[in-house]
């Protein structure tokens, strides 16, 4: 895998994101979620709703040819919302952020990173190393919280 530049998000991604989430979700999630799960999300991912959480949290972005083709965030101890475009899946982009993500959460002190896995994502997670501690049930569908601890 060749590198591909990681870099922070900026207001300016937030409508850049939340489309790239949202036709990820209507694409990648629709063989393990209802449409009405899938319309409830795009709520939280609108672009208001990414706007907000790059002002609060800690967003990331990675780039092939200047194009956004996937995010990640960190918050509190927690990896959310990783999103990578259908056409650039399985390629090793999410893993890259991943570890993107895991290294931020050392350099911040954290001992383990938890987060809520979709059920299209839980086993990407397992072959990271996560693992599943209970399923949750969602007005948007069931994840599974899962967590590693970070060495």
């Amino acid at each position: 895998m060749f590198a591909i530049p990681i870099r922070p998000a900026i207001d300016s991604d937030a409508k850049v994101i939340a489309a790239l989430i949202q036709r990820t979700l209507r694409v990648s999630n629709a063989a393990d979620y209802s449409v009405a799960e899938i319309s409830r999300l795009f709520a939280s991912f609108s672009a208001g709703g990414m706007l907000e959480r790059i002002q609060r949290q800690d967003v990331f972005v990675a780039e092939i040819d200047g194009e956004i083709v996937a995010t990640v965030g960190y918050a509190g101890g927690e990896l959310w919302a990783l999103f990578v475009v259908p056409e650039r899946q399985r390629l090793g982009l999410g893993s890259m952020l991943v570890a993107h993500i895991e290294a931020h959460a050392r350099q911040r002190g954290d001992a383990q990173l938890a987060l809520s896995a979709s059920l299209t994502g839980v086993e990407f997670y397992e072959r990271l190393g996560y693992h599943r501690i209970r399923a949750l049930t969602h007005r948007s569908g069931a994840t599974y919280a899962m967590v590693k601890a970070l060495d």
